[in-house]
């Protein structure tokens, strides 16, 4: 959670406001163990919406995100996930 938060300072205030959107802390951290688990909350998210390459579209958005915030926070997000989201983060 405390790296969620961190992340988010980091982000312009409108993204910031879509990132919390829905976010119960409750439920953090998500327990997902494979980059498919991850996807498979991606395409849930956007039911109503469907994604045609839910792997392209996360790739953009880390994409973005790469460019948006500071390389140290960018490694701190990758080194709190678990191994294989990590590997796609990076």
């Amino acid at each position: 959670m405390d790296e969620a938060a961190d992340l988010s300072a980091q982000l312009p205030v409108l993204i910031r406001g879509l990132f919390f959107e829905g976010w119960v802390p409750a439920k953090t951290p998500a327990k997902m163990r494979s980059v498919d688990e991850f996807l498979e909350r991606v395409t849930k998210a956007f039911a109503s919406d469907p994604l045609p390459e839910p792997d392209v579209a996360v790739a953009a958005v880390f994409a973005v995100l790469r460019r948006q915030i500071s390389p140290g926070e960018y490694r701190q997000v990758a080194w709190a996930m678990r191994k294989p989201l990590r590997d796609l983060w990076m």
